[in-house]
């Protein structure tokens, strides 16, 4: 018998040494596990790591430990979802996630497999056993390949998979054919059937409901490989974008994973359209770019509107579009059976429209976070919970959370209407991108703080949805937004030029701008003159030091040589820079002469524009603004920018008849124009990504931005892509009024200025009675024409 060393511990004090270990590693594990998941408390987790390691195991203090020592180097380790993790965290991962706790398993490296017992551990993580065998290559000892994966050993090495599957050793005589093959599979009575004669399984999906292969049986029943990839294939974080999503493309030769959105396929020669791009294999296995599989896939019936369209799913009413599929699961409804709120995708045996439960259609649409039915959007949760997490990302500030300022912003955003048009704003739009620079850099956001950046599109939008959600004081945008304009002019312009743009501006142009903005009684934008007459003043600057000329040296011949040189009528603006200097004793009394006075060019004839109204007023397949802007342009002629911002308050509606207020008295619409306006009226468009959080004018013709009705541009635009030329409408529906009506009454009627009013009556009476005269002239010669040749005849 060996005496114990006189050094070695007693078993009792190495017995709570290990106690001691054990108790501090525990420790340790449970307190970063409830800094990592602030809604696990001290005991769920010291349960869930006895759980995941048993404390009886043998070396129990270790994997704690390891796991301990993980944890606090990576603190997101339970919801990143990497695999780079000790074994005992997979085991760990998967006990709190089955008690429901908000965890990310992990899943193997290459195929998103997720299991616990992911044992090969390589620099992109863990690989399940599959990949990790795949993943073993070298050289065929039988056809000589290298780097290629490795099937069976035989005497003379390693041997790959072709050669394997053509290796006689393996083959056996198929149970149907009789033929000596590789075999494929096994029966229940062991005989083998080869390739040929085996026929995949089909299952019915439970969650479409068509018989096809499936890509996944459990207990809840088999999914087909395109419900799996929708609903329940692993996630893991993109290597591109950095979100979590669906791998298409798995890490290798040093490129990262790769999700559905930022995986492109290897670029060919589309068998469809032959042009090279992105493509990807179709069942013939030819390549097909994304536009021609979409054109090409064939379609059948939908179970719902009975168009012939591609299938999106199969519910028990059968197979539905995507329209149909997304309308019904945006507008879930009552179940007459069960009483619940559910997407109704199926049909009672009385043809009313039921829940899939009810029936045994085994599919859930119900949010795992809110609990609300219909509007599912990924990860089991509805629009609405992601809408409201993708609003916090966007507007969280340096210290992770919305800043008071901008809760306005957030309720907005997170209550909008409809909640996907928001989520695809977030993502794509760029007015988002400037506004989430703006919070994460932690200023309180002002009017001047936007007035410093550039003027361009995306900081005017930004501006206006601060005002209208009440961040920002509303001001005359029109106005007030010159001076920052003006500095960015000024930054690569000679301080001399500064130091005289500055105050023509300020003191003289929008002084007078201000004024008559307080007393206008109709809409009028000024922004864009003001910057014509600072533009031509700066121009000016720039043509006199080119002549070495000072602004007290200026002459009249040298205010004529400016104006000769134009090639428009842009340069006589130069008169209100001159008027400025004048009275500020710059320049000398110098004259610029008037701009010539033009008459209307181009007018619609009037064999055009009747029709042109007729089908205004009767063309259903006009959008209803079209139709309404159209009309009244070809009516009354009032300036697109009266047009754009016409509001319901506009209109009065009797019992017999309605009126349209364009200037101190109101016009007589007819009928038809009258219910187009009273249905614009009632069914205001609201933007789709903001809700309304503030009173304002509800306008006939709504804009993009949020409070604001369509520029000027974009209407003259919509209305030229529908055969509705502007200009030439308007001209000649002026002409005709101005034909039958007096000056006074003209613009009583339709809110032009009298001056002008004027001069269109003078104009229609001049040559309008010449143009009806040569009209019947011609008319009259076209009749002798057909006189003569019916006589010829």
């Amino acid at each position: 018998m060996t005496a114990p060393s006189p050094t070695a511990p007693s078993v009792v004090a190495r017995l709570a040494a290990q106690a001691a270990r054990l108790e501090a590693a525990t420790a340790a594990a449970v307190g970063h596990l409830t800094s990592a998941l602030p809604s696990l408390d001290a005991q769920e987790a010291e349960a869930a790591l006895v759980t995941a390691v048993p404390i009886p195991v043998r070396g129990a203090a270790k994997f704690l430990e390891e796991l301990a020592g993980h944890l606090a180097s990576h603190p997101d380790a339970l919801t990143s979802g990497s695999s780079l993790c000790p074994p005992v965290l997979l085991r760990l991962a998967e006990v709190l996630h089955d008690a429901g706790h908000p965890v990310i398993r992990p899943g193997c490296a290459h195929c998103g497999k997720i299991r616990n017992d992911l044992r090969q551990l390589r620099p992109e993580g863990r690989l399940c056993g599959t990949c990790d065998a795949r993943s073993r290559q070298a050289t065929c000892a039988r056809c000589g390949r290298a780097n290629v994966r490795i099937a069976a050993r035989r005497p003379e090495g390693r041997i790959c998979y072709t050669c394997y599957h053509s290796d006689p050793e393996i083959f056996e005589d198929c149970a149907e054919c009789g033929q000596s093959r590789a075999p494929a599979v096994r029966g229940e009575d062991g005989r083998a059937l080869c390739r040929s004669c085996w026929k995949r399984p089909m299952h019915t999906c439970v969650s479409c409901g068509r018989t096809a292969a499936a890509a996944l049986v459990d207990e809840e029943g088999a999914l087909c490989h395109l419900c799996y990839n929708r609903h329940r294939r692993p996630r893991r974080l993109c290597g591109r974008c950095g979100q979590l999503k669906r791998i298409a493309r798995n890490a290798h030769d040093g490129q990262p994973d790769l999700c559905d959105g930022c995986y492109r396929g290897p670029e060919a020669a589309c068998s469809v359209c032959g042009r090279t791009r992105p493509c990807n294999r179709n069942q013939q296995g030819q390549p097909v770019c994304g536009n021609c599989y979409r054109r090409t896939r064939s379609g059948e019936p939908c179970a719902r509107c009975g168009r012939t369209k591609p299938v999106n799913t199969r519910w028990p009413i059968g197979p539905v579009c995507m329209s149909c599929y997304t309308a019904v699961l945006r507008s879930p409804a009552e179940c007459p059976r069960c009483g619940t709120v559910q997407p109704l995708i199926a049909r009672g045996d009385d043809g009313a429209g039921v829940c899939g439960p009810c029936v045994g259609f085994a599919v859930n649409y119900t949010c795992k976070q809110c609990g609300r039915a219909g509007n599912p959007h990924s990860r089991g949760r509805c629009a609405h919970c992601v809408l409201a997490e993708r609003v916090n990302a966007l507007l969280a500030g340096p210290g992770g959370t919305v800043a008071e300022q901008m809760k306005p912003l957030a309720d907005a955003l997170t209550h909008a209407p409809s909640p996907f048009p928001a989520i695809q704003w977030i993502k794509e739009s760029p007015n988002t991108k400037l506004l989430a620079r703006l919070v994460t850099e932690g200023h309180t956001l002002t009017h001047e703080l936007l007035d410093e950046l550039p003027p361009n599109r995306n900081q005017r939008y930004i501006r206006q949805l601060l005002v209208h959600t009440g961040i920002l004081e509303e001001r005359h945008e029109d106005i007030e937004r010159i001076p920052g304009w003006l500095e960015h002019e000024l930054a690569d312009k000679p301080a001399a030029h500064a130091s005289l743009a500055r105050p023509f501006l300020n003191w003289f142009l929008l002084r007078r701008a201000r004024q008559r903005a307080a007393i206008r009684r109709h809409p009028a934008s000024a922004d864009r003159d003001l910057r014509r007459r600072v533009s031509v003043a700066l121009d000016f600057l720039a043509w006199i030091d080119q002549r070495d000329l000072a602004l007290a040296d200026l002459a009249q011949e040298h205010i004529d040589d400016w104006i000769a040189g134009a090639t428009s009528h842009r340069r006589y603006l130069i008169r209100y820079f001159l008027k400025w200097t004048t009275s500020r004793r710059l320049t000398r009394e110098l004259t610029v002469p008037s701009i010539p006075r033009q008459e209307p060019q181009d007018l619609l004839d009037e064999d055009d524009r009747w029709p042109l109204l007729q089908r205004c007023l009767t063309d259903d397949a006009l959008p209803a603004d079209v139709r309404a802007a159209g009309a009244i342009t070809l009516l009354f002629g009032p300036s697109t920018e009266r047009l754009c911002h016409l509001t319901p308050e506009h209109l009065k509606f009797g019992d017999k008849h309605a009126h349209l207020v364009l200037g101190r008295h109101p016009v007589l619409l007819p009928p038809r124009l009258a219910e187009l306006l009273r249905h614009l009226a009632e069914q205001p468009q609201l933007r789709p990504q903001l809700s309304r959080v503030r009173p304002g004018p509800w306008w006939l013709f709504p804009g993009m931005v949020p409070g604001k009705p369509i520029s000027t541009h974009g209407m003259t635009q919509k209305l030229n892509r529908h055969g509705i030329p502007v200009r030439t409408a308007r001209n000649a529906a002026l002409a005709a009024l101005a034909a039958d009506l007096p000056s006074p009454i003209l613009a009583d009627v339709t809110g032009m200025h009298r001056h002008t009013a004027l001069r269109w009556v003078a104009y229609a009476r001049r040559d309008w009675a010449e143009y009806l005269a040569a009209r019947a002239e011609d008319e009259a010669n076209k009749q002798e024409k057909k006189g003569n040749s019916a006589r010829s005849e």
